[in-house]
């Protein structure tokens, strides 16, 4: 199919009568549309501005200005009224806001010309979470949900001139204890399990306890002039060389019966696809306008082509002269989740436009522990991380939020495909009618808001509440009887395996439902045989990273090692003079119960024993980047049989020791330059295994590759000897195994403390991919002594690093020691004469980077123990 656009204009059919009545009714649109001028269906009264909140604290209570979209700590914050969270251990001391109900309120003003609408819609897009909504006086309802928007009929509580808003929210946490008193018996999980509210605010082992409430999406007046359409979807009804079939599912309320004309045409040219008459009816809610487009260009995730969009538009307009037009940018894709038996057990692969796909990325957890604080660049910068990151996947975990418009629609547009969890986690929930009919408004809305996106791949139901009910011993540790075990069992079917998958089955048809992510835990062998699988051998079970090797399942949805922050990171909650191994503050700011012990004993096993906080942050992300890689490898190279490598996690939601590779300011760690290297389209890689050192070439590219390959030993001098060389074709989307070496003989003849592994491919078309590894520990390593030198140059949007070693010098490590800076390369190695030149985007002054710029490399430190 094409790849590059196409304008089609399609031919008229034949009118026949009702045809020209159509031509007429069209006529008769424009020319009304044209002398009488556009009136909307509907439009908004902004209610975003002019919020107070109430501050009753310490027998003081005062009205305060409020920002929504928001919540109650940005408010605060904003009056310094609270200390910041993020600093220092704050956190503890801002926990009686959680705990503490809040009042907001504006007045607005209402034209008595305004009061003459059809009908007037009071929308709060996003109450978090609990709050009682009153309009002058009068309650209009009470919400319990921040996952969907509430609506309210209001046009009989308005009144002409001021008019007064009030929103009264409860606490989240009181209410959980008042909802597990009332249940009777316990649901194991934390104190999220009733609300639906985003679980990591209640805390995580990543992420601080932070019960938020507030307004955290617009609040307005739809105003209704005449018939209201509710949502407009497009469903791709086929796909050929040819053509594309589309059709148009419009929801629209009518108010009275009357034609009206649905122009579907595409922004970027002049093609008009669809012309239709609907006749409009108050009893019937759907109408269905199908079209073809010529020609078709296919979507494509970034790495196999081009991500193409039809920038649509989807015009209503009526004989009455009103209009609603409606931007969809649309891709042309087929996406399927292949479930099949075979000789290994069951597979679980994507399959786009007919193409099995090797999933490279990593999983997304919200930006910031107060979701409206995250910018429009904030996103755009995450994305576009991603994309240089070569994934092709991101996974939206339960535990966060359904993420905005601008997140799929930049994904949409980078070419990166969204496993979307539904929002549930690491916890039992309840399944009462409330409850459940929550969910269900829930879960109907999200899918309708993206189902559209052509990034959207398939849904989740939850996040290992399947596997902590199996494998985490819940019955146990909370004594739950027999009959309250099943009737808990019995309400996960009722919403995992019943609700939620009905609700997909019917509202965005064909598209893949999974109930739950793991299958199997990964204590249990079907875990490596069949769907997605969560191995935390390695971190929680302590197991070393070499069992990476082994535990290789269908699809690794979640796998993972913590690091540090950058120093610059750091420095947002803890001043210089603070810093020792290990500060209140840096307890404070891991969130594991034995995070950093855990890091240790793993650097232990590399022979690595840092000695100041600079060492330990260096050495924690080249560990990280040694385990995560090792996975990265052993999956792609395991490839058709696993299919898919998502590590945990991919940002962060504040200043902590996590498993990120990017922290939340943005700086990369050693492991996420090391994931744009191994989930380049093609892969080198070489791992020991059972005495055995295997070469394996892995492509991910539509076509084949030829090119020519070598493998050498290098040493400290940058002496080298081969291993292997030759030319070599990489057949498309395959993996394959070019030599075995026996590790014991390598070592008899070499010295391999002091020497690197390289391969390298040189292709036809120009491109190099590299790997160079170290076989053994990296703290048993014997090193030159090295003083590389550097130069700095200004550039644009950044300076120019210019370096030099004469002697080989190991994992180099530029960073800023205050300031936020991104480099297009980190953690390299300089061989002996090697002039290597790296980016850094700043913008400080010149004198200001030259000052906080520091140079870290393996040599210096091992030559200190």
């Amino acid at each position: 199919m094409n790849r590059r656009p196409t304008q089609y204009a399609p031919a008229m059919k034949n009118p026949g009568a009702q045809g020209l009545y159509h031509v007429f009714l069209v006529a008769a649109l424009l020319l009304c549309s044209c002398t009488s001028g556009e009136r909307s269906l509907m439009t908004h009264q902004d209610l975003d501005d002019g919020w107070e909140f109430l501050y009753q604290r310490n027998g003081q209570q005062t009205w305060f200005s409020a920002s929504v979209p928001g919540c109650i700590h940005t408010d605060l914050l904003e009056h310094g009224l609270i200390p910041d969270p993020f600093y220092g251990c704050n956190e503890h001391e801002v926990q009686w806001v959680g705990r503490q109900d809040w009042a907001y309120r504006k007045t607005f003003m209402v034209d008595e010309a305004l009061l003459e609408a059809r009908a007037i819609q009071l929308v709060f897009e996003g109450l978090d979470t609990y709050a009682a909504v009153r309009l002058n006086g009068q309650e209009l309802f009470q919400s319990d949900n921040m996952f969907h928007p509430w609506e309210v009929d209001c046009l009989e509580h308005l009144r002409p001139g001021e008019n007064l808003l009030e929103v009264l929210f409860s606490s989240a946490e009181e209410r959980f204890i008042e909802d597990s008193i009332a249940l009777g018996y316990p649901l194991p999980g934390g104190r999220w399990v009733f609300a639906r509210k985003a679980a990591y605010h209640f805390g995580w082992d990543w992420g601080p306890t932070l019960i938020t409430a507030g307004i955290h999406l617009p609040v307005y007046l739809r105003v209704l002039h005449s018939h209201y359409p509710r949502d407009i979807q497009l469903f791709t009804t086929y796909l050929e060389e040819e053509e594309a079939g589309i059709r148009a599912e419009l929801h629209i309320e009518a108010a009275f019966a009357e034609e009206a004309l649905v122009r579907v045409w595409d922004l970027s040219g002049s093609t008009v696809y669809a012309e239709e008459s609907i006749g409009l009816l108050p009893a019937t809610e759907q109408y269905v306008v199908d079209f073809v487009i010529r020609d078709p260009i296919l979507w494509w995730t970034h790495d196999l082509g081009e991500p193409h969009l039809y920038e649509l538009m989807v015009e209503i307009q009526t004989a009455s002269g009103h209009v609603h037009r409606e931007h969809i940018p649309y891709g042309l894709r087929t996406i399927e989740v292949v479930t099949e038996t075979d000789t290994h057990g069951e597979s679980f692969f994507f399959r786009l436009n007919g193409l099995p796909v090797f999933m490279k990325g990593a999983n997304y957890i919200p930006q910031h522990s107060f979701i409206t604080a995250v910018t429009d660049d904030d996103y755009r910068q995450l994305i576009d991380h991603a994309l240089a990151s070569n994934m092709n996947m991101l996974r939206v975990w339960g535990g966060g939020i359904y993420e905005r418009d601008l997140f799929y629609g930049l994904c949409d547009r980078r070419g990166i495909l969204v496993w979307q969890d539904f929002m549930f986690a690491c916890a039992m929930y309840p399944g009462d009618d409330d409850f459940v009919e929550s969910v269900r408004r829930e879960a109907e809305y999200q899918v309708r808001r993206l189902r559209n996106h052509a990034s959207l791949a398939m849904w989740c139901g939850n996040n290992e509440v399947d596997e902590g009910w199996h494998n985490w011993q819940w019955q146990r540790v909370h004594q739950i009887q027999a009959g309250d075990s099943a009737r808990i069992w019995s309400d996960y079917l009722r919403v995992f395996h019943d609700l939620l998958p009905g609700i997909v089955e019917a509202v965005d048809p064909g598209r893949h439902y999974l109930h739950t992510s793991p299958v199997h835990g990964w204590g249990h062998e079907e875990s490596l045989r069949e769907g997605p699988a969560h191995y935390w051998g390695v971190w929680w079970g302590m197991e070393p990273f070499e069992m990476y090797l082994e535990k290789v399942p269908r699809f690794m949805s979640e796998y993972g090692f913590q690091a540090m922050p950058a120093m610059s990171t750091i420095r947002q909650f803890q001043a210089e003079q603070e810093d020792s191994l290990f500060s209140d503050a840096l307890r404070c700011h891991q969130k594991h119960p034995t995070g950093y012990e855990t890091i240790t004993e793993y650097m232990a096993r590399e022979g690595l024993y840092p000695a100041s906080l600079e060492e330990y942050l260096y050495m924690s992300q080249l560990v990280q980047a040694r385990g995560v890689g090792m996975a990265i490898e052993a999956h792609r190279r395991d490839k058709p049989r696993c299919m898919g490598s998502l590590y945990w996690q991919l940002n962060d939601c504040w200043p902590v020791t996590s498993w990120s590779g990017i922290d939340v300011n943005g700086n990369w760690k050693a492991l996420q330059y090391t994931v744009r290297q191994l989930y380049d389209d093609i892969m080198l890689s070489f791992l020991e295994q059972d005495g055995q050192i295997r070469l394996h070439v892995v492509s991910g590219l539509p076509e084949d590759r030829r090119g020519f390959l070598q493998w050498h030993l290098v040493d400290m001098d940058n002496n080298r000897f081969s291993l292997y060389e030759n030319d070599l074709e990489v057949a498309a989307n395959t993996s394959l195994e070019v030599i075995t070496l026996s590790a014991e003989k390598l070592r008899e003849s070499h010295d391999l403390d002091a020497m690197m592994l390289e391969a390298v491919f040189s292709t036809e078309d120009g491109r190099v991919y590299r790997n160079r590894k170290f076989l053994e520990g990296l703290g048993r390593l014997r090193l030159p002594e090295s003083q590389p030198e550097w130069h700095i140059r200004s550039g644009e949007d950044g300076f120019y690093i210019d370096l030099h070693s004469s002697a080989f010098t190991a994992f180099v490590h530029l960073y800023l020691a205050e300031h936020h800076a991104w480099f297009d390369d980190n953690f390299f190695h300089l061989l002996p004469g090697e002039t290597k030149t790296v980016f850094c985007r700043s913008d400080l002054p010149y004198d200001a980077f030259s000052e906080q710029l520091r140079l870290q490399h393996m040599t210096t430190i091992i030559q200190k123990k």
